[in-house]
């Protein structure tokens, strides 16, 4: 069980007081009470992670406790090369979440951003096209399973009280 999370929708996830917190706080429950990780990679995405740097924090201290794969950065950029050299669109602006899809093999990907959808879910980009699934609101919770573990992200499991008392961001964000 693992996400790749948009950045556009990060403080969706980890803020509380975030208006789009409803539809989106079941993926950090799933992620700190559960058997889900966060899936990223390549330079794009890391940019656009220090760009919303408060996030930063977060995702190191998942990381940490095992909750983040970190996926080859050389091999996200190129995939992410050939998938813009694909398609020329102007509301195709996130190949880089192609790219780390169909690199890892990740099954789930969580985004509010509706334009990019068609093209995230286009077959067209992925190995036997295993197209993701998109969690967008709470309506998709029920994507929050075993069943969508990706091979990169196993074993998985729940953290314990001990190492969720133990990051401290949770008192703030959770």
């Amino acid at each position: 069980m693992c996400i790749l999370i948009d950045t556009n929708c990060l403080s969706c996830v980890f803020e509380k007081r975030n208006s789009d917190h409803a539809n989106f706080g079941p993926v950090f429950n799933w992620i700190f009470y559960g058997k889900g990780k966060i899936v990223y990679g390549g330079t794009t995405y890391k940019q656009e992670l220090e760009a919303a740097n408060r996030f930063l924090k977060i995702l190191m201290e998942f990381h940490k406790v095992n909750k983040v794969v970190v996926i080859d950065k050389a091999a996200v950029d190129k995939k992410e090369n050939e998938i813009k050299a694909m398609v020329s669109h102007r509301n195709f602006d996130d190949p880089h979440i192609v790219a780390i899809i169909a690199v890892s093999g990740v099954k789930l990907v969580c985004t509010n951003e509706k334009r990019s959808i068609p093209f995230l879910t286009k077959t067209l980009f992925y190995t036997r096209g295993k197209k993701p699934k998109v969690y967008s609101s709470k309506s998709n919770a029920d994507l929050l399973c075993d069943s969508n573990v990706a091979e990169c992200c196993k074993p998985s499991s729940p953290l314990n009280k001990k190492t969720r008392n133990q990051l401290g961001f949770y008192k703030c964000n959770g």
